[in-house]
């Protein structure tokens, strides 16, 4: 009897844990980094290793445990906080870059499981490390050889990626003075829902600073979906210079505020076809390639937006587009050969952007060949 009771009351406490492990938690109510990238910058390999600390808070009401820290590559090292941390309190994450394979750009993933209570986030949380490596100190004319004006940049165009709806997006980018003398920096003409700092500000004669840039979408004066590019001009000591810094996104939808069963229920696309082939067309045609898209969720598949790669592409269908459940719905879209500046093989990609969880962001495409 006594036998049976203690095995009864094992399989009781273990559906007690296996239940309370299907409760997980959001990173934003949990756990806040006070840097998510780290950029060494430029570091010489005769420096040997770099280190780096990501400090993270419990901004919930469990303790939390950092479980595990994953490197994207065996030339990093991680060391990190491993007893709870109670509300309010702060933990560290250390990371260590060997930094002896050779002169490279090097940009490395630490991946963070988190154990809150008796469960966990429900996504690890990403950290990144990046910075260029060099076989000897190079000078900033090296470094930075896009100027505008007295500014050096690298580039003057970047990607910060999928960006989603209610969230602010932020990246980095070193710049530099060239100039004998500091060097103010203000952004004019910038595209609603770019923001752009630089540390420090004025940069000081001959010194390199890091320009921040965050893409917020609800600062763009509407809802927007896709490819956007943001831009900005700089006014340096004064003086305007036209030439342009372009953040390049994709805006896609936001499930972050959705349970497990909403999930699961969400509507879910399904394209039987999803390249079209035109055959052999002379330059100047318009072709109109068309596709059916089904819905097998539970709920209604919202066709957000559907983008083109280069303006040859035009969306016919009327967005947004509403699919009921196991329902379909035709999308047409008419490519303008004449818009290409090259003949022959065509690969045009369709980026379709939907509410869908399980495929928020769909390929189509138009292919064939024009002379």
């Amino acid at each position: 009897m006594r036998r049976t009771i203690i095995l009864l009351s094992v399989l009781l406490l273990s559906a007690a844990a296996i239940s309370a492990q299907e409760k997980f938690y959001k990173e934003a109510d949990v756990i806040r980094f006070d840097q998510k990238v780290h950029d060494f910058g430029d570091v010489l390999i005769a420096e040997g290793p770099v280190s780096c600390i990501f400090t993270f808070t419990n901004i919930g009401s469990q303790p939390i445990v950092v479980q595990n820290v994953i490197s994207s590559c065996g030339c990093t090292t991680p060391e990190w906080t491993r007893e709870p941390v109670r509300p309010g309190g702060t933990g560290t994450i250390q990371a260590t870059f060997s930094n002896d394979q050779g002169p490279f750009p090097f940009d490395k993933t630490l991946t963070v499981y988190v154990g809150v209570g008796s469960s966990s986030l429900e996504r690890p949380v990403l950290l990144r490390l990046r910075g260029v490596s060099h076989e000897q100190k190079k000078d900033l004319d090296e470094l930075f050889t896009t100027h505008v004006g007295p500014l050096g940049l690298r580039k003057t165009e970047t990607s910060i990626g999928y960006v989603d709806q209610g969230v602010v997006k932020s990246d980095q980018m070193q710049v530099a003075n060239l100039s004998k003398k500091e060097l103010t920096v203000e952004t004019v003409s910038t595209t609603p829902g770019l923001t752009i700092t630089v540390t420090p500000n004025p940069i000081p004669a001959r010194s390199m600073a890091r320009l921040t840039y965050a893409v917020n979408p609800a600062e763009m004066g509407g809802t927007f979906w896709g490819r956007r590019n943001f831009t900005t001009s700089f006014r340096l000591n004064g003086k305007d210079y036209t030439d342009k810094l372009t953040i390049s996104s994709v805006i896609k939808d936001n499930f972050d505020k959705l349970t497990r069963e909403e999930i699961a229920a969400a509507g879910t696309p399904v394209i039987d076809r999803s390249y079209f082939e035109f055959g052999e067309v002379k330059k100047g045609a318009v072709v109109t390639a068309t596709y059916t898209i089904k819905n097998k969720g539970k709920n209604p598949l919202v066709i957000h937006h559907i983008d083109g790669q280069a303006g040859a592409s035009s969306v016919q269908t009327k967005m947004p587009l509403t699919v009921k459940p196991g329902g379909k719905a035709e999308v047409k879209v008419q490519f303008n050969t004449a818009s290409l500046d090259y003949t022959g093989e065509v690969i045009e990609v369709l980026t379709v952007i939907t509410n869908s969880p399980s495929k928020p962001i769909l390929n189509l495409f138009i292919t064939g060949n024009v002379k």
